[in-house]
């Protein structure tokens, strides 16, 4: 089974303090809706969703299915939502994330 949390304190007095992945994907998901130029890719497949997080040895990696706007440069859009969701989850829950993939699977007209 897979993991579903990252545990980011054990062994102290009080309890061990963990963060389930959704608590990730919703960081993510604000970061996302707050910048203009790009919007959360819809599926139309059941249980498919825009932004996937993946627990591995202790390891965050997240990846999101955006549109851009089209006449926004999409290299800078990508690397600064990266940038955002990376500061955001490491300010909000102190945890460093491994890996965070901005994927564009399409264009705003």
């Amino acid at each position: 089974m897979a993991q579903e949390y990252i545990v980011l304190k054990d062994n102290n007095k009080i309890g061990v303090i963990a963060l389930n992945k959704s608590a990730f994907q919703t960081i993510a998901k604000n970061v996302i809706e707050e910048d203009e130029r790009l919007k959360l890719a819809e599926s139309n497949a059941p249980f498919k969703y825009a932004i996937t997080c993946k627990i591995v040895n202790d390891q965050l990696l997240l990846s999101a299915d955006v549109k851009v706007n089209y006449n926004a440069n999409v290299n800078q859009v990508c690397v600064d939502v990266q940038g955002k969701i990376f500061e955001n989850i490491e300010h909000m829950t102190g945890y460093t994330p491994d890996m965070i993939d901005i994927r564009v699977v399409g264009f705003i007209f």
